[in-house]
C-alpha cells in the first residue's frame, strides 16, 4: 500500500491538500504535517509520530515545501529505506499527478509529475507579449 505525507512549514500542506480535495475529492492514505503551528512542536516528533502510523512494509511518498528547510532536512534522514520517496517543491499539479497515478511505480510517477509541474509554471506576461507581437504582423 502507498501512503502520501504532505509536510510543510505552517499550514501550507493542509491548504494545498484542501485544494486537491476540491478538485479530485478525498484521497486515501494521506497524512498531513503542519510544522511550527503550535508552540513547542518539534518536527522530529511530528515525523516520528506519522511514521509510526504507517506499516513498515508500506511505500511512502513524502512531499515537502522547500529544499533545505528544516522540514525537508528532517525527512532527508529517512530516505535510506527504499520504500520512502522524498520530493520537495510541492505544488498542486505535482500532487494531482501523484494521486491520479498511484498504481504505477513511485519513482516513475514522481519524475513524470515533476516534469509536468515544471512545464505548468509559466510567466503569463510573456504569453501576452508573444500574442501582441503576432497580432502586429
Amino acid at each position: 500500500m502507498r501512503h502520501f505525507i504532505l509536510s510543510s512549514h505552517g499550514t501550507f500542506s493542509q491548504g494545498i491538500y484542501n485544494s486537491v480535495k476540491i478538485i479530485m475529492g478525498e484521497q486515501e492514505n494521506v497524512h498531513i504535517i503542519t510544522a511550527y503551528v503550535e508552540e513547542g512542536q518539534d518536527i522530529k516528533d511530528l515525523v516520528a509520530q506519522t511514521l509510526q502510523e504507517i506499516p513498515p512494509e508500506d511505500e511512502i511518498i513524502v512531499c515537502t515545501d522547500v529544499f533545505g528547510g528544516s522540514v525537508n532536512n528532517e525527512w532527508m534522514k529517512y530516505i535510506v529505506p527504499k520504500k520512502l520517496h522524498l520530493v520537495t517543491g510541492m505544488n498542486l499539479p505535482l500532487l494531482m499527478n501523484l494521486f491520479m497515478q498511484e498504481d504505477q511505480d513511485a519513482a516513475e510517477i514522481i519524475r513524470q509529475g515533476l516534469q509536468e509541474a515544471k512545464e505548468g509554471m509559466i510567466y503569463c506576461n510573456d504569453l501576452t507579449v508573444e500574442s501582441q507581437e503576432e497580432d502586429e504582423f
